[in-house]
């Protein structure tokens, strides 16, 4: 045994042989368990990266369907007949029929409070109000609107139509707008809200009625017409 004096203190120091030293294992890891865990970290971050992507797409697939199953298809209109006779004062009296199909199987739709306009060279002729409906899925229905001397916006217009009758002898073109507040349900009418739809009939050719005896009995300019016409509708919000 070997003593080591320091400051006149004996310090004892037991020196065994090298040869009896344990081997010390290290604590580091090695090259290739640093590889491995970084893979393992990789391959999770990547599966997690992958399943987020998935769920991203799924997620927004589902939401762009559930859209495109509860937008409504817009109603459609067709104007089948108008008959205008002018009265004593020169003032329209007149009938429209039209024919509104809610073409969504699934949902209803409501009409409030709509109108009828009748306008000659773009200038407003008469106008009428007519009551609220309800359509189902499918329903299609035929809507009759009357018109008298009360629903003449400008008397002045209409008498400039009488004498255009007077002038063509023959066939007038009209306009006919339908509008009315449309809301479609269930569920639709939450996301798009209600709408004020516009169905606008235009050109609507009437000619001269050939019943002579009764234009000379009555001594009216009498306007028929009896066919079947598209009329182009709009939504604000979806075409």
């Amino acid at each position: 045994m070997d003593t080591v004096v320091e400051r006149n203190q004996p310090l004892l120091v037991p020196v065994t042989d090298t040869k009896d030293v344990p081997e010390l294992l290290s604590i580091i890891p090695s090259n290739d368990q640093q590889v491995s865990e970084s893979a393992n970290t990789s391959r999770w971050s990547f599966l997690f990266k992958l399943l987020l992507v998935i769920a991203t797409i799924g997620v927004s697939t589902a939401g762009l369907a559930l859209i495109i199953l509860i937008t409504p298809t817009p109603p459609t209109v067709q104007i089948h007949s108008i008959h205008i006779a002018f009265s004593e004062r020169h003032l329209p009296i007149w009938s429209a029929t039209f024919s509104i199909k809610n073409p969504n199987e699934k949902l209803s739709v409501t009409y409030e409070s709509p109108s009828v306009w009748v306008f000659h060279r773009r200038n407003k002729v008469g106008k009428i109000r007519i009551g609220s409906f309800e359509q189902r899925g499918g329903e299609e229905n035929e809507v009759v609107v009357k018109g008298d001397e009360s629903g003449v916006i400008d008397e002045e217009v209409a008498r400039e139509m009488e004498e255009d009758v007077a002038m063509t002898g023959s066939v007038v073109g009209l306009d006919m707008v339908f509008l009315g507040r449309v809301g479609f349900y269930p569920v639709a009418s939450t996301l798009w809200g209600r709408q004020n739809m516009t169905a606008v009939c235009k050109n609507v050719r009437a000619m001269l009625s050939t019943d002579d005896e009764k234009l000379n009995k009555t001594k009216r300019w009498r306007l028929r017409f009896d066919g079947r016409q598209d009329c182009r509708v709009r939504l604000p919000v979806f075409p």
